[in-house]
């Protein structure tokens, strides 16, 4: 017995030394797997999660399709030899509006994992159904404004062009989009020198960044809704609302960095709002549970230099503050104010 004293403590010895490192080993390459597990999801090259569809002709709308060609996000300056991307989208005019009629513009941006037909639903809520349309497309539309959708690139029916972005780069499809609105008013009908912007959560990122980069004053106005101040920690909150330990956000952030090249902090409109000159809406709610009010206080009370309008409500979930009984009408006296009608 004595002999064998030893010899166990020795094995418990060697199975410390190398156990240990070996478990932990096995853990951070666990760790950083699932996270990169988690990056590749939000990266997702063709995002169409969506199985219901909703268009502007199935509630008695004349609908315009229209295509644009915009460079590849890897194109070099100069590049003529990379093929195109395409970006899918569709215009409608007021039901009322004469041919000589040139109402002003407004264009719908969607968030992260939908597209301009989206009939969107969440897992916290399985019933519900609301696609760009119920948002404002409709409302904004009768009450004399023209209104346009694209899907954002790796969205619905445009192209594949490298990683989602969360807005950093979507912003340029926002911006080729308002040209080409411009340069096409007479074709479409509608009065190319006054466009707005309506974005939604990512789509709400996306419209700010594109704001910012506005450098010939094609964005009249902006009106966000449920959108995130900082990519950085919108990722952990991200983690949170899909019950994922926020532990991962860490090394999911240096996930995202790897895969696009790009910094999660610079998907942060609070970095942009220096460089916004139009006027702009900030919409959200305090029953947002994927993008928690905090980030309107944060975007809201940022160092503007054209401060925001911004209204607070409370019990609404992400997504779905045009339930508030004068959500509509309020959104349109924003635009009419300054875009007329």
């Amino acid at each position: 017995m004595m002999d064998f004293l030893p010899i166990a403590r020795h094995a418990l010895s060697m199975a410390l030394f190398w156990g240990i490192p070996i478990v932990a080993a096995v853990g951070l390459i666990a760790y950083f797997g699932f996270a990169r597990l988690i990056a590749s999801k939000l990266l997702g090259r063709r995002v169409l999660r969506c199985t219901e569809e909703e268009r502007p002709a199935d509630r008695g709308f004349e609908q315009t399709a229209f295509e644009i060609q915009v460079p590849p996000f890897d194109a070099a300056d100069g590049d003529t030899e990379t093929p195109k991307c395409r970006l899918d989208g569709w215009l409608i005019r007021p039901p009322d509006a004469g041919p000589d009629d040139r109402p002003p513009c407004v264009l719908m941006v969607h968030g992260f994992s939908s597209h301009k037909n989206c009939l969107w639903t969440f897992p916290d809520d399985p019933d519900y159904r609301a696609s760009l349309l119920h948002q404002g497309a409709d409302s904004l539309c009768r009450a004399g404004f023209a209104v346009a959708a694209i899907d954002l690139r790796n969205h619905g029916q445009s192209d594949e062009n490298g990683p989602v972005t969360l807005g950093i780069r979507e912003s340029y499809d926002v911006l080729a989009t308002l040209r080409y609105l411009k340069a096409n008013a007479d074709r479409f009908g509608i009065d190319g020198s006054h466009l707005g912007l309506r974005g939604e959560s990512m789509g709400g990122v996306t419209s700010l960044i594109a704001a910012s980069r506005d450098d010939s004053g094609l964005i009249a106005a902006v009106w966000c809704d449920s959108t995130f101040a900082d990519g950085h920690r919108v990722v952990g909150d991200f983690l949170n609302y899909a019950n994922v330990w926020r532990g991962f956000a860490p090394a999911t952030r240096l996930w995202l960095k790897t895969l696009t090249g790009l910094d999660v902090n610079d998907a942060s409109p609070v970095r942009y709002v220096e460089k916004i000159r139009c006027p702009v809406m900030l919409v959200h709610s305090t029953g947002d549970t994927m993008v928690p009010i905090e980030h309107f206080d944060q975007l809201a009370s940022a160092a503007w230099v054209n401060p925001p309008e911004s209204w607070r409500l409370a019990g609404h979930r992400h997504n779905r503050l045009w339930k508030e009984p004068d959500y509509h009408q309020r959104q349109i006296e924003f635009f009419r104010q300054h875009l007329g009608a």
